[in-house]
């Protein structure tokens, strides 16, 4: 099936799927037109919106060619003011290396988790979001932490209870692995852009997106991150796995918009290239990367007891996402550009390892004990006089 999404301008003629299953219209040539081409399902995209604008955009469904939806849709400019590609919505999942036994956690020594730990293990107060396919709230090292969890969702759990663990699961319980974002809790929200805004209005101050949505800019899905970001939550997304978009140096979304803090990944040894010397085996590398973290050969669990070492750029920005979440458990007040000059300001220079990619992997390397060092640090610097019910106040 085809999918469109298109702004209506008149909104009087709002298309509506009928109970027998076609499309009405108090304009009758254009439904009798969705009705000729095939276009089985109409609904407003944006729902939870705020924003008028993103209220008025409608997804189309059509068993036709994507040409012929959109011919059909231009051919009504009294109905429909602007008409754009419907988010893809894939994962960005790559594993490898199956049933592997743990003896080191690279990652977490890499970017300095147990000294930040000494610092700060963030409590249940701090709630990390987590947009993806779906996760397993029953999993050991989920049970428990999630506030936030619509068990309608039917659709397949490996690929965001894997993120979710890396993100927050839980940790010092004798299971499994240990997770950057310690005590923090976790609301788990679906793979989609209408999502984002319920999360955002719910109060989540850091959401990871480890999917994808296209190949090419999306002003809808522009405005989303935008709404989403004025309101408070900071969007950490996963770069892409090199091949996403066809080429690693191209741009994939939603990590290429602005305001979304995008992540390729590294290595043990801060290489870009998963199998060093060979460069068809690297990530997502372009000038909207903002940081590199751990997503090559990393430790999961993708479900119950399976504990796995896979690769991804879906796996590196949960390191940053739980970061976040250490960051704000000393520092609550920071702001969406705050906790972005301190991501970036704390971490590790890697270009000189990395030469053939310097400029395009971002300024450097996740280090977590520095990022929450400088959140607390800034603290000092507020002129902050109360946070009252986790609200903060400014004097």
């Amino acid at each position: 099936n085809s999918r469109i999404w298109a702004r209506i301008s008149d909104t009087q003629s709002t298309p509506r799927v009928l109970d027998n299953g076609s499309i009405g219209s108090t304009n009758p040539s254009f439904a009798n037109a969705l009705n000729q081409i095939g276009v089985s399902e109409v609904h407003q995209a944006l729902s939870n919106s705020k924003n008028e604008k993103l209220q008025t955009v409608y997804e189309f469904n059509c068993a036709c060619e994507v040409s012929t939806l959109e011919n059909t849709l231009r051919n009504f400019p009294g109905v429909i003011a602007e008409i754009e590609r419907a988010p893809e919505y894939k994962t960005l999942y790559v594993p490898n290396d199956y049933n592997a036994v743990f003896s080191t956690n690279y990652a977490l020594d890499l970017i300095k988790a147990p000294q930040a730990w000494n610092q700060t293990q963030s409590n249940a107060g701090i709630i990390v979001g987590i947009s993806d396919e779906n996760l397993n709230p029953y999993h050991e090292e989920l049970a428990g932490k999630i506030t936030y969890y619509d068990y309608h969702n039917t659709l397949p759990a490996e690929h965001g209870t894997a993120v979710a663990i890396i993100a927050a699961g839980k940790t010092d319980n004798q299971v499994g692995v240990s997770s950057i974002g310690f005590n923090s809790s976790i609301a788990f929200y679906e793979m989609d852009f209408n999502q984002l805004l319920l999360a955002t209005y719910a109060g989540i101050d850091v959401i990871n997106v480890s999917w994808f949505s296209g190949c090419s800019f999306s002003q809808f899905e522009q405005d989303v991150i935008d709404e989403v970001y004025a309101n408070g939550t900071f969007i950490v997304a996963a770069a892409g796995n090199g091949t996403t978009c066809g080429d690693p140096s191209a741009l994939a979304y939603p990590a290429s918009y602005n305001h979304v803090f995008s992540v390729t990944s590294i290595g043990e040894h801060d290489n870009h290239e998963e199998n060093i010397g060979d460069p068809h085996t690297t990530h997502q590398h372009n000038s909207r990367v903002d940081l590199a973290a751990p997503g090559y050969k990393v430790n999961i669990s993708d479900s119950p007891v399976n504990y796995t070492v896979a690769s991804g750029s879906s796996y590196a920005a949960p390191f940053v996402t739980g970061t976040v979440a250490l960051m704000l458990s000393v520092n609550p007040c920071i702001d969406n550009d705050e906790i972005e000059q301190i991501l970036k300001a704390s971490s590790v220079n890697i270009d000189a390892l990395n030469p053939a990619y310097a400029g395009s992997i971002g300024v450097g390397r996740l280090n977590a004990n520095a990022a929450v060092s400088m959140a607390i640090a800034t603290q000092g610097n507020m002129d902050v006089v109360a946070i009252v019910n986790n609200a903060c106040t400014e004097g």
